[in-house]
């Protein structure tokens, strides 16, 4: 029942698997793969992308729908589990940029280089009960 944050990787570690370095198996926790972005896409992909909130959760509270946040990364995810789907982005293709589920909170993006909002969203997490 202990709040837990992933960032950036520590989102990707939580599936079952990873092109990244070849095929290899990840933790397991979240059914799905991490697939890089194809060739026509430049990667990493840097910078700020507006961030599409799917559902209510305590670490978006004070943060509107549609910020943008800090992206720095060669790979996305796409949950098979819709349902745990907390934020999604377009980058040429739609991923997802953050996940919820019971205690833990997952986001591609890095809260701690995107300004005023990853500051509250890091803020949000020091005060969350791990419950929703």
């Amino acid at each position: 029942g202990v709040p837990f944050l992933g960032i950036c990787l520590g989102m990707q570690m939580l599936y079952q698997e990873s092109e990244e370095g070849g095929l290899i198996k990840g933790l397991g926790i979240v059914p799905g793969r991490v697939t890089r972005f194809n060739g026509r896409l430049k990667v990493p992909h840097m910078g700020w992308n507006q961030v599409r909130q799917q559902r209510d959760h305590p670490l978006w509270q004070g943060i509107p729908d549609l910020t943008r946040f800090y992206f720095v990364h060669s790979y996305y995810v796409a949950a098979v589990d819709r349902g745990l789907v907390a934020a999604s982005v377009n980058y040429g293709v739609d991923f997802d940029a953050a996940l919820a589920r019971d205690n833990l909170f997952a986001v591609q993006f890095h809260p701690e280089k995107s300004h005023t909002a990853g500051l509250r969203l890091l803020r949000n997490f020091l005060e969350w009960n791990g419950r929703c």
